[in-house]
């Protein structure tokens, strides 16, 4: 009785191309494949792959401050995450001042787009070329939103913005090419006012927002419905992120946790220990260029009692690299780096962390 020839395996493969197709594997999920072989177990520790990622576009951290009067006027001030120094540096090519970088925001490639009014609703639309400086008008939208109550997401290179008016208003979702520069609308879909924080993940916009997590799939999901809300969570998010297509986001009680988008519950991200992993105070998160999740809090100095020093005008920001592993059905985090990247003025607020291509 003849027998079928082995299937061909990876580890069949020359060292070269083993590398180069483990080198396109999330980073998140080394550590699964390290169990397979000690084979693949070497190539995933080994310096070789390691340069060869190094080789990979990179992109640039900018984070933005808003610094408020007051009086409803404010002032933003760029910095860059510089690796080699773990600091805040000033941008090398610094941005103009523009009331708009307070509007919904989102990066394609080298650019950033400012979408909607900052305060007052606003069709506007402004393009920064984080590699020159120069701050263009694009197109205007068909309905004015406030930027900051819209959610915005990039799928397939094209910006997807969603609400932006009233509490669950029925608004058109409008759709912006920066291939074509141009506008176009992709039906109606209620939203609720609060739905700044968004992000895309499996070519969906998933909008976390209080109590409750909604998904818009433009393409539909299995009722046709492109609006679906997928998890009720009791608490409010403050910043999302997405790290190597997981979502990740920082809420007032449960801390940081992940969605798991195959049966839509939140879970807690773990430490090496097996237990929750405590992050607190999260001002602000993104991915790093090398698939870590980069993390950035305050420091305010206390007096001896450890209690908030009323004398004092700064506040440090502290940033962590975070690095993430898929372990069966949980991610765990083992914090790799932690120190004060800036002190700032008391009176800065966290607004922006994005992640621009170089």
């Amino acid at each position: 009785m003849s027998h079928p020839p082995p299937q061909p395996s990876l580890s069949s493969l020359p060292d070269d191309i083993v590398l180069r197709c483990l080198v396109r594997v999330p980073r998140m999920y080394h550590l699964n494949i390290s169990w397979v072989s000690k084979d693949l177990r070497s190539h995933v520790r080994s310096p070789e792959l390691n340069l060869l990622r190094s080789t990979l576009p990179k992109t640039s951290l900018h984070v933005c401050f808003e610094e408020d009067d007051g009086d409803d006027n404010s002032s933003f001030h760029w910095f860059t995450l510089n690796e080699a120094e773990h600091g805040l540096l000033l941008n090398p090519t610094p941005f103009p001042s523009h009331p708009s970088y307070g509007s919904s925001t989102v990066a394609v490639g080298s650019n950033v787009f400012f979408i909607g009014g900052s305060r007052e609703p606003s069709t506007d639309l402004w393009i920064l070329d984080t590699r020159s400086g120069n701050m263009t008008q694009g197109p205007s939208m068909c309905v004015p939103r406030v930027g900051r109550t819209a959610a915005v997401g990039v799928i397939d290179g094209k910006i997807y913005v969603m609400g932006g008016g009233e509490f669950n208003e029925e608004m058109p979702v409008e759709v912006f090419d920066p291939e074509t520069e141009s506008w176009e609308l992709a039906g109606v879909e209620k939203v609720r006012k609060i739905s700044r924080c968004s992000a895309t993940v499996e070519g969906k916009v998933y909008m976390v927002e209080y109590e409750e997590t909604n998904v818009y799939n433009p393409r539909g999901g299995e009722e046709g419905e492109r609006m679906v809300r997928m998890e009720r969570f009791t608490d409010m998010a403050h910043s999302v992120c997405v790290v190597e297509d997981v979502l990740f986001a920082f809420f007032t009680r449960a801390g940081l946790m992940w969605f798991d988008t195959k049966i839509n519950v939140w879970r807690r991200l773990v430490g090496p220990d097996g237990k929750d992993l405590v992050l607190s105070r999260v001002k602000g998160m993104s991915e790093y260029h090398d698939g870590r999740l980069v993390v950035f809090n305050y420091i305010i100095p206390t007096d001896d009692d450890g209690l908030w020093d009323v004398n004092e005008v700064t506040k440090n920001v502290q940033c962590m690299l975070v690095s993430l592993d898929r372990a069966g059905d949980k991610i765990c985090g083992t914090v790799d780096w932690s120190g004060i990247v800036a002190t700032v003025p008391l009176w800065f607020n966290f607004l922006h962390c994005l992640p621009v291509s170089e």
